[in-house]
């Protein structure tokens, strides 16, 4: 029910595999002596610094660089850290509108997502479900988990939500859904008794 920071994760490693393989082309081209020739630079084999490093690098502006340098670096990769923290993103307000109307109407997606489970609930073999609704109203996406008994028939459940609910609730919406997600939990737990036991979860799509 949480979304992971997917994209952002491609892209970095999409940076990061670009630099690499700059960095891997510009040794490889340095090796055979073609850097040389293309950028007129020191030829392979050959000392590019001399002198004292020591020196150079216990100039106080190198230290400052490097401190600089070191806290970016830092900073960018503790962000990252917090950007890999899941996270549910739900919905705002939603604001539906008619094409003709002057006013528009506000509605809470929790009040949505409510009428959903309800109507979820219903159907045979479910214990519980529970929903959470992302996005605009033009656009919204749906993620909803659903615990079943071991004696439900999954793939007609996931039929008659694809073809009832998520409709019904499209209509209400005026708007289809953008993305649905169904999470199917099966549980020996029924409605009845309340009976709690482990369980396995299928991430059906």
């Amino acid at each position: 029910m949480r979304q992971s920071p997917g994209t952002m994760n491609r892209i970095w490693l999409a940076i990061l595999g670009v630099v690499v393989l700059i960095a891997g082309i510009t040794l490889l081209l340095q090796a055979s002596g073609q850097l040389q020739r293309l950028l007129q630079s020191t030829p392979s084999g050959t000392r590019v610094v001399t002198g004292n490093l020591h020196a150079f690098f216990a100039a106080p502006s190198v230290e400052a660089i490097l401190l600089i340098a070191g806290v970016i670096a830092g900073v960018l990769g503790l962000l990252w850290i917090l950007g890999q923290i899941p996270r549910k993103n739900a919905a705002g307000s939603y604001r539906l509108q008619g094409e003709d109307a002057g006013g528009f109407t506000v509605c809470d997606p929790d009040v949505l997502a409510s009428a959903v489970e309800n109507q979820v609930n219903t159907l045979p073999g479910v214990i519980s479900s529970s929903v959470l609704l992302r996005g605009s109203a033009d656009a919204p996406d749906l993620t909803l988990k659903v615990t079943v008994n071991d004696r439900a028939n999954i793939q007609e459940l996931i039929h008659r939500i694809e073809t009832s609910t998520f409709p019904d609730l499209a209509t209400a919406l005026e708007a289809p859904l953008q993305r649905t997600r169904i999470l199917v939990d099966v549980s020996a737990r029924t409605q009845r008794t309340g009976t709690v036991v482990p369980s396995t979860g299928t991430i059906v799509g």
